[in-house]
């Protein structure tokens, strides 16, 4: 056989493996091997037995499961792995909801009804990303190198806009002590920020504003105008079309001190490594939202511009998954 054979197939049975590797999660789910882990680790046997299921299929159901980032093998033993712990029960679908309409989008090009009949910031989409935000920590930490925090930039006055669990400013405050901290979002992500700030114990100078209208800043009475050093907005831009970008960014040029800085980290393409994880993302946002997009950094450099800031810098931030990029802007 040659090597070329010999590559077509490992790929062939590895695509197959992959497969398999699918369904054998989805199975280990159904059956409800993963909620009786939450429990401690269990044999073959045991599992078998609790769950009124086969003792030797179930054990070679396992075996191929223990294959996978979710449970992990001891000697006889199964258990959970520190991944599989971090997942809320409701996302071990693992978005099965939407992508059994993937075919329909393909046909049509249009996402499914249920995300596009309300806001995208309301729906289940950012539900299922809320589990994934301790997953932003490694970018956010690039993030706040790249910006020199605590060095050249420090004892800023910072809003976060549309803040979420705050990971990125909770980050940024880490390398300046002396930062005075505004954060803005729903009520909902207002909770979530909040979880977050205690949970690390931070001393700095916080403040949480909920709205209802992220993008309607200027009716916010408890920000003002020539307030902030530092305006963040992290995770959102691909939500939005070009024109709510416009709107936004004209908003936040009056919140920002003269030749201070608006700082956009959203995820754009470009980086090699994050190639399959950005088409993946793409797909995922086409298909559950008409309003989402990718933006090309130099579209919105332009936007930037046409708002009154200059000096726009972009550059990747290489942390996994890869697909993460800043923006920084001054106000002229």
């Amino acid at each position: 056989m040659s090597s070329s054979q010999q590559k077509t197939l490992e790929d062939f049975i590895s695509l197959q493996h992959r497969n398999a590797l699918s369904h054998a999660i989805r199975a280990a789910v159904d059956l409800g091997v993963i909620n009786a882990l939450r429990n401690g680790q269990r044999t073959a046997a045991q599992l078998a037995e609790e769950l009124g299921a086969h003792p030797e299929a179930l054990s070679q159901l396992l075996d191929v499961v223990a294959e996978t980032e979710l449970v992990e093998k001891y000697g006889e033993d199964y258990a959970l792995s520190s991944i599989a712990r971090l997942i809320p029960d409701r996302f071990y679908d693992f978005g099965d909801e939407y992508w059994k309409h993937l075919v329909l989008y393909a046909k049509t090009g249009a996402p499914l009804p249920i995300c596009d009949e309300v806001p995208l910031e309301d729906i289940d989409y950012v539900a299922n990303k809320t589990s994934e935000e301790w997953t932003l920590t490694p970018t956010a930490m690039v993030a706040a190198q790249a910006l020199d925090i605590g060095n050249s930039r420090k004892a800023l006055r910072i809003l976060e806009i549309s803040c979420g669990s705050a990971i990125f400013s909770a980050t940024l405050t880490h390398s300046d002590p002396g930062a005075e901290i505004t954060l803005l979002d729903h009520p909902i992500g207002i909770q979530r920020a909040r979880r977050t700030i205690d949970s690390i114990g931070s001393e700095h100078k916080v403040t949480y504003i909920e709205t209802e209208d992220i993008l309607n800043l200027d009716s916010i009475p408890e920000i003002q105008n020539d307030s902030f050093d530092l305006v963040l907005i992290a995770g959102q831009l691909h939500q939005m079309t070009v024109g709510a970008c416009q709107r936004l960014f004209s908003q936040v040029h009056k919140l920002v001190k003269p030749d201070r800085e608006f700082a956009i980290v959203d995820i754009f393409p470009g980086q090699e490594h994050g190639d399959r994880n950005l088409a993946i993302f793409n797909l995922e946002l086409g298909l559950r939202s008409s309003q989402g997009r990718l933006h090309d950094p130099l579209v919105i450099e332009n936007e930037l511009r046409a708002t009154g800031f200059d000096q726009v810098q972009f550059a990747h931030l290489p942390a996994t998954p890869y697909y993460w990029g800043l923006i920084l802007a001054q106000r002229k």
